[in-house]
């Protein structure tokens, strides 16, 4: 039997990162649901996708301070 596959949201604002990093895990046989670039998005794709994981940058637009932060804390309510 084929061990189950996680569904993983990414949250990277630099894109070549952000594919990177889903492409590692595709590679490794888990499913990528959904790539966002800025936190607002990461609250609304883990709503629409209920991911299993969440790879989050911290600081993400606009100010590059902590919203990546504030909205994985946001997801996860």
């Amino acid at each position: 039997m084929e061990p189950a596959r996680l569904r993983v949201v990414i949250a990277e604002d630099s894109a070549l990162i952000r594919e990177g990093i889903a492409r590692l895990i595709e590679e490794s046989g888990d499913r990528v649901v959904a790539k966002v670039g800025d936190g607002e998005a990461v609250v609304e794709a883990v709503v629409a996708h209920r991911p299993d994981v969440s790879v989050v940058d911290v600081r993400m637009p606009p100010s590059q301070r902590d919203e990546g932060l504030r909205a994985a804390i946001e997801a996860r309510r």
